[in-house]
């Protein structure tokens, strides 16, 4: 027996700027027990939504001049209990004020273009670094020192592509390594200082009519236990380019060495018994999405790399809790497209909510080519 899956939407703002936005977080900013969702323009301003109701938000300026492509995240970077934020080199000092924009500390200035930012420990020291990744520079992390408002130190991990940066122990020796598209970096001595890059298997090339610079190597990736065995496997989704797929890797021996590829969902739709190519799928959250103990998986096609019908959004449930069936579940089909989704429990009823936008609103959506935020609100039984 399947899960029935049901998300109320609602366009919680259709007046945003013009302009692409990624930079996506979904973090208690003021400590009052909710969850707010953070968005950013490309190399421009960072906005925050306070929840207040379902259909009811308030947006507040968070800081401006973002240095960032698409990558952001959001941890406690000074340890002062308040959420902080961090876009491509710069991070910005939580204000505690609704009203007053945060303070903006560059802790590399050449840093630019960034797609990804993860948060993680890669030296054991107890305390989150910072792992960049981008096609303009390389994949490398920082060590975030004592007062943080000074230089951050750079570790250089491996060559550039455009995306899919994902941290978690792959060889299961305890220490975090680094994932990204289509091969792994070994933290040889748990301290960052030494990597050693093993590939995974390629992922899927761009369509012969879609060739763009950044369709190649762009990928979105999560490290987990997919099938329980106590190795981690890894998910991926195709995010750059139209008819893509999305897959999990199996860690075969657990040791990262040896990989089995198991398919989750094709990039292609049956409409009146034609193939229609899917949008790109620029989102992954692999999580509990029906409360049954394993991971199930949400995305959704965007709008700016669209497919042949209009974008919709999905959870694929795991029904043998392995990883070895699934069933997808369309859960919003309203002609506007998700890219950089996030997932948290926001209305407090311990169900997943979804949170999307686009990248770069096309003039065909539901709005009328608006840029927007939209809210879906988990209402399933």
């Amino acid at each position: 027996m399947t899960t029935e899956f049901s998300f109320r939407h609602h366009v919680i703002d259709s007046e945003l700027p013009h302009a692409f936005y990624a930079q996506t977080a979904l973090v208690d900013l003021d400590n009052d027990g909710r969850l707010e969702y953070i968005v950013g323009q490309n190399s421009a301003d960072i906005f925050w939504y306070k929840y207040h109701a379902p259909d009811k938000w308030s947006r507040h300026l968070l800081g401006k001049n973002s240095p960032s492509d698409v990558g952001g995240c959001a941890f406690d970077v000074d340890g002062d209990g308040y959420i902080d934020f961090v876009a491509g080199g710069a991070w910005y000092r939580n204000s505690r004020d609704p009203d007053k924009v945060w303070e903006r500390f560059v802790f590399d200035a050449g840093l630019s273009a960034v797609h990804d930012v993860v948060a993680a420990d890669l030296d054991g020291s107890g305390k989150l670094g910072v792992v960049t990744n981008s096609d303009r520079h390389n994949l490398r992390w920082y060590k975030i020192p004592a007062d943080p408002t000074q230089p951050w130190t750079r570790h250089d991990i491996g060559p550039a592509v455009h995306a899919g940066a994902s941290v978690g122990d792959v060889n299961g020796n305890g220490y975090l390594d680094v994932v990204r598209t289509n091969v792994w970096f070994e933290n040889v001595n748990g301290d960052g200082t030494e990597w050693v890059e093993n590939p995974i298997a390629p992922n899927t090339p761009p369509p012969p009519d879609f060739q763009p610079y950044f369709a190649f190597d762009a990928t979105y990736s999560v490290v987990c236990d997919m099938n329980g065995n106590g190795k981690n496997d890894i998910v991926f989704t195709d995010a750059e380019i139209p008819g893509g797929t999305l897959w999990w890797m199996e860690n075969a021996h657990g040791k990262g060495m040896a990989w089995r590829r198991h398919e989750i969902a094709g990039g292609f739709t049956e409409v009146d018994g034609q193939k229609a190519r899917r949008g790109a799928y620029h989102s992954l959250y692999v999580g509990d999405l029906d409360g049954d103990g394993d991971f199930d998986v949400f995305s959704c096609e965007m709008e700016g790399v669209g497919g042949e019908r209009p974008p919709r959004y999905y959870i694929w449930e795991n029904l043998d809790g392995k990883g070895g069936a699934w069933q997808e579940h369309v859960i919003l089909d309203v002609n506007l497209g998700g890219h950089a989704a996030v997932v948290g429990d926001v209305t407090g009823n311990g169900l997943m909510d979804i949170i999307a936008k686009p990248w770069n609103a096309q003039p065909s959506n539901a709005l009328g080519g608006k840029t927007f935020v939209l809210f879906l609100e988990n209402v399933s039984a």
